[in-house]
């Protein structure tokens, strides 16, 4: 995935099967084996757009192959967490990042980098506690580059903190091997709306 932009989803305690009938769309089976130069292809920005490659184990990844952002919808995060749990991280350019998790079906955490007043979910605690620690929430007006205590992480910007933090509170971790691999993409051109 582009570094200045990209979408990834993780679901755990749902199977992956489970996971593509939520997204409504077994009716593409069998389903096409891209890299993510080639979904980009494929669904780039045409008729396919929004589509997700899908990388199954403990968590089930969606990979946005044009970083839409649809997964991070609340309703559609709390679907897909129905009898598990789910976690979207998603960062345009310089625009925004994007943290969502919910469980069990309930919101539990929406924060956005630009907007952190307007953090919304149930009980967003869990996911600021892990975004706080890995420097989601730096204060940009200080920029006088020194490193805070541990030293560790302070540079990051919230989508890299954004993805430390949800690899370090959730295990939520995959391969750079897996992740740009040749995996099954899907459309999800049903989320348009």
């Amino acid at each position: 995935m582009p570094s200045d932009h990209f979408g990834v989803t993780g679901v755990r305690g749902v199977s992956t099967d489970e996971v593509l009938v939520r997204l409504g769309v077994t009716d593409q089976a069998p389903y096409p084996l891209c890299t993510s130069g080639e979904a980009l292809r494929k669904f780039g920005w045409g008729e396919g757009t929004p589509a997700v490659r899908v990388c199954g184990g403990e968590w089930t990844f969606l990979f946005d192959v044009t970083a839409h952002g649809k997964l991070s919808n609340d309703a559609v995060l709390s679907h897909l967490s129905a009898g598990g749990e789910a976690v979207s991280v998603w960062s345009i350019l310089d625009g925004t990042t994007r943290v969502a998790h919910a469980r069990e079906g309930e919101l539990l955490a929406d924060i956005d980098a630009w907007a952190v007043h307007l953090t919304t979910g149930a009980d967003p605690s869990r996911v600021n506690r892990a975004l706080t620690e890995a420097g989601f929430f730096r204060d940009w007006e200080d920029e006088d580059g020194e490193d805070g205590e541990d030293g560790e992480d302070d540079w990051l910007v919230p989508s890299a903190a954004a993805l430390i933090a949800m690899e370090r509170e959730f295990g939520m971790a995959v391969s750079p091997v897996a992740a740009n691999g040749t995996l099954p993409t899907v459309s999800l051109r049903h989320l348009l709306g």
